[in-house]
């Protein structure tokens, strides 16, 4: 017997020829007895909330946690996007941020919509506010209502008994679900985290960006124990990295009912994003105190040079015209900041152009260091 994961639901579509289709209902959160605890899953847990906890005291006293914290989510952003659909590499977009040229509009409105789900319960219509802005903006942004017209399994659709996104008739009683299961399950936040996500995925509210919305999820979960860390945990760079058995699980669950596979696997993405930014912030810190040394002991600097210095913190990646609107200061001014960071061997110039000169804080280049990506097809790219 096949464990009870969900519903198939059969329906006939009158407007062709009676076809059959079949609709996928998750099994209701609320329910309960999605998993039983074992050794493994409690050593994850503790492990997992170790590094979490570790992270939050690291960033509440880090001098340097906003300009870090910029960077960080902004990282979420890129990756997260990049697992369902092609666009600028994380490399690629703190040049486009430091240079002006190119647009990352898509990646911009998604760290909007990070920010605005970090203050938002998980219900209906703050999904939908979220969908809207992570799609046009927080400026223009109307919320994105759920689906009304079903739609199929990468587009295909097909009579078999499988797989199709939940019925639009009963989107919002299976977002409910999710709302009712946060309020009153008394269940660990990462193991919350993790049954969310999945759920959300396989209800698929939306007409689109059900992949990109679905990884803001965990954020609003987490946000009850991670505090002020939670801007840099970058789950998503961790799901780019494991791609073939974030997607592979995300598909295969509702079959096996593997609910506890995918909670270990989902546990240990957040342990591995913890236990890295806080080895990440811990080596920016370093790096920021050695160079700032470095150019105190140099020489006597203006307030010019060091607003220079601080904003190239957070945007690693620049050129000077772009810093000096930024700043509200004069392309000398900046130039002559950029001179003494290049003399100091802090920064370099990535080419040898002679007009529209980009540099790069080489000392931060482990900051946008590349994961190696697979070319597994998303299916929440529709």
């Amino acid at each position: 017997m096949h464990p009870y994961t969900g519903d198939y639901i059969e329906h006939i579509d009158s407007t062709t020829n009676n076809f059959k289709y079949y609709t996928f209902a998750p099994r209701p959160l609320m329910n309960g007895n999605m998993y039983q605890m074992d050794d493994e899953l409690a050593t994850l847990l503790t492990e997992a909330h170790r590094n979490i906890g570790f992270l939050e005291g690291l960033i509440q006293f880090a001098p340097n946690r906003d300009p870090f914290t910029e960077l960080i989510l902004l990282k979420e952003c890129t990756y997260s996007r990049m697992i369902d659909y092609t666009g600028p590499n994380f490399k690629d977009v703190l040049t486009i941020c430091g240079t002006g040229k190119g647009d990352i509009s898509p990646i911009m409105n998604l760290k909007s919509a990070y920010r605005t789900a970090m203050t938002m319960e998980i219900a209906a219509p703050n999904l939908s506010r979220i969908c809207g802005i992570a799609l046009n903006g927080d400026e223009e942004a109307d919320s994105i209502g759920v689906r009304d017209h079903q739609t199929f399994w990468l587009g295909a659709k097909t009579n078999l008994r499988g797989y199709n996104p939940t019925e639009p008739d009963a989107v919002l009683p299976t977002l409910a679900d999710i709302s009712a299961y946060l309020y009153n399950g008394g269940e660990d936040p990462l193991i919350q985290a993790a049954l969310v996500h999945y759920q959300f995925e396989m209800i698929h509210p939306f007409e689109k960006y059900n992949g990109v919305v679905g990884r803001i999820l965990p954020f609003m979960v987490l946000r009850k124990i991670v505090g002020n860390a939670l801007p840099v945990l970058c789950l998503s760079e961790h799901l780019l990295l494991n791609k073939n058995e974030y997607l592979d699980m995300l598909r295969t669950t509702q079959y096996s009912g593997g609910y506890v596979r995918w909670i270990k696997f989902f546990i240990q993405i957040i342990n591995e994003a913890a236990r890295n930014s806080a080895e990440l912030l811990k080596k920016y810190e370093e790096t920021i105190k050695l160079d700032e040394e470095r150019l105190r002991n140099a020489m006597p600097q203006t307030s010019t040079f060091w607003n220079v210095y601080e904003h190239i913190k957070a945007f690693p990646v620049a050129s000077i015209p772009i810093v000096a609107q930024n700043l509200s200061l004069s392309y000398n001014s900046v130039s002559k900041a950029f001179s003494t960071l290049q003399e100091n061997n802090l920064i370099m110039q990535e080419s040898s152009a002679k007009r529209n000169r980009v540099w790069e804080y080489s000392n931060l280049d482990f900051i946008f260091s590349l994961p190696c990506i697979n070319e597994t097809t998303s299916i929440f790219e529709k």
